[in-house]
């Protein structure tokens, strides 16, 4: 049975669904509040430079089928992604690995059994590990948590490292290595041309319709009747109306700078921990694309998180994990109606773009 599908959201996970269902011969209406396709990945060019509004978005996987599925969109470079943190007037190499020893600490660490020895003497001995901090300190010390770590947390999640879940640890790797680069996936790579015109790419199904500057909670229930299947990626709880509290997300603002030379810093992404400063980090979007043109001008962003604003990150903390429970078990019942939520803010999860592509996959097949 092939059925009339509304799509909200025309970020990646939309476009995925929306391209996989069209393909199995479905029709597609994918909506979006704002003016423009690809949601947070959006980016564009400014003056000759290809510049993400929201922020730096990297591809990176293992997945061969997720891999396999992007490739007939677009054409992809290598982009290996490396990460520098500002402590005082020095830059170290992040994630944690030899390097970041020897730059912080003087040393001239050369094997990762050195590595492992001289941290087993930093590390605390915590028995039970309860939340980011505890794994932190119990694997870098007081002295690597605090120059590298505290600040920043503190920063893009607006409370204490005690209080965020140890799930966020899987995004902070420590390395007993040299390798610097901040992923070590198979797959590394960025698409020609940006991300937006890979979604546009993927939307581009004569079984598909897409319509920009449509919000969800204006359109009226009998619009939304004549749809057999409804995929919803925006935030959960306001779908439901905030009817068991509202979860928390954090914002970003970024302030965006054309800077008169022709770069501005050293690398892509450096990130400030100090908390007298109020940004986390510089992105300096000409080092996504070395082969682009030169130009003697560069353009950077200052990364400032905030609390209110358009939501980007789900907070990892124990509160909403319960609050979050609730809303899963409504959208668990609301499945047998065909309404169905996927995406981060679907979901309320820190997803990589891979695993919001894996999941739409998923969800395809299901509906499929």
């Amino acid at each position: 049975m092939r059925n009339r599908v509304l799509i909200v959201g025309a970020g990646l996970t939309g476009a995925t669904l929306a391209n996989l269902l069209a393909e199995k011969g479905h029709k597609v209406l994918v909506i979006d509040k704002r003016s423009h396709l690809a949601g947070n990945c959006y980016d564009q060019v400014r003056e000759q430079i290809l510049v993400s509004r929201y922020g730096a978005h990297l591809f990176h996987t293992n997945d061969q089928a997720v891999w396999k599925f992007l490739q007939k969109f677009a054409d992809w470079r290598t982009y290996e992604h490396q990460v520098l943190t500002r402590i005082n007037d020095q830059s170290v190499t992040l994630p944690v690995n030899i390097n970041t020893i020897n730059q912080l600490f003087g040393l001239k660490v050369k094997t990762g059994e050195e590595m492992r020895h001289f941290l087993s003497k930093q590390a605390l001995p915590i028995k039970k590990i309860n939340s980011l901090a505890d794994y932190l300190l119990s694997n870098v010390g007081q002295a690597i948590y605090q120059k590298i770590f505290y600040g920043y947390s503190r920063k893009q999640w607006g409370i204490d490292p005690a209080r965020l879940d140890v799930s966020l640890s899987s995004r902070l790797p420590i390395r007993y290595n040299f390798d610097n680069r901040y992923f070590t996936d198979n797959y590394q790579a960025l698409p020609v041309g940006g991300f937006s015109t890979l979604v546009k790419k993927m939307l581009d199904h004569p079984k598909i319709e897409v319509k920009l500057k449509k919000d969800f909670f204006k359109l009226t229930k009998s619009f939304i009747k004549d749809f057999d299947k409804v995929i919803y990626t925006g935030p959960i709880d306001q779908y439901f109306n905030y009817r068991h509290g509202r979860l928390e997300y954090r914002s970003l603002k970024f302030i965006f700078k054309k800077i008169e030379q022709e770069f501005f810093q050293n690398n892509a992404v450096i990130n400030y921990p100090d908390l007298s400063v109020p940004y986390t980090r510089i992105i300096e979007f000409k080092y996504f694309d070395p082969s682009a043109k030169p130009t003697k001008y560069t353009i950077i962003a200052k990364e400032y998180p905030k609390s209110k604003g358009e939501p980007y990150y789900p907070v990892p903390r124990a509160r909403n994990q319960r609050v979050l429970a609730k809303y899963l078990a409504e959208a668990k019942e609301l499945e047998k109606k065909g309404v169905y939520f996927a995406g981060r803010l679907g979901t309320y999860c820190y997803l990589n773009m891979d695993q919001a592509v894996t999941g739409a996959m998923k969800l395809a097949e299901r509906i499929a």
